[in-house]
């Protein structure tokens, strides 16, 4: 059987023993060993993590007192039309506005198509940098903007960074109470830089989960 895409794009960063960045306050996962096949005839461990490690997406929950947790919001949040906005060459605290994203959506060519079934993500390579001592630098996604990626009725957007924000958090507050659902801790967005392709990043489904760790995907078609 033959596919109808070229390739997979892994976009997840894996989650490891006492050594996966977090956000400073938020533990490290922890896993121990629950059976082993030299004792038990199977291997098995059980993992202790914070919702929010790893590659996740917040649900509006995270901000919103009575928000949708993410095992209920629509799986057309976590699935849809991907575009890469490429700002990977920005400065430290970079400050993204409502014009910049209106340019970098210019010159993707969907201009006219980025609306409902869409999910935009911000390629500026802070992923990269877990482990350097600027990681917490990257740029923000402002209100502004955050606004206007919200008028476009998309269902969500994503960074390859700690966050699309910093304190106090204005894109969170701008985006959860409207449905648009942040992924963070996005890799690989610079191979989906011009790509067309099918975003396919369902989480776990954490039963009143603020967060949900997911292995997202690009399908590029």
């Amino acid at each position: 059987m033959s596919l109808s895409f070229k390739k997979i794009v892994d976009l997840a960063v894996p989650m490891t023993h006492m050594n996966t960045p977090v956000y400073p306050g938020y533990p490290q996962p922890l896993r121990t060993t629950f059976s082993t096949v030299r004792d038990n005839g199977y291997e098995s461990y059980v993992w202790t993590f914070v919702e929010h490690v790893s590659t996740h997406v917040d649900a509006p929950v995270h901000m919103v007192a009575g928000g949708a947790t993410v095992d209920k919001m629509p799986l057309s949040h976590y699935i849809g039309n991907g575009v890469v906005l490429d700002f990977s060459k920005k400065a430290k605290r970079f400050q993204i506005k409502k014009a910049d994203v209106e340019k970098a959506i210019s010159s993707t060519g969907h201009s006219k198509e980025i609306g409902k079934g869409w999910i935009v993500l911000f390629h500026v390579n802070y992923t990269a940098k877990n482990t350097a001592a600027d990681w917490l630098e990257h740029p923000d996604i402002t209100k502004e903007a955050a606004e206007y990626l919200v008028s476009l009725g998309i269902e969500a957007v994503g960074i390859d960074a700690p966050g699309p924000d910093h304190p106090p958090f204005e894109a969170h507050k701008a985006f959860l109470p409207k449905q648009v659902v942040i992924f963070e801790n996005l890799n690989n967005l610079d191979q989906l830089v011009g790509e067309d392709f099918l975003f396919v990043g369902t989480p776990i489904a954490l039963a009143g989960g603020t967060a949900g760790i997911t292995r997202p995907v690009a399908l590029v078609r």
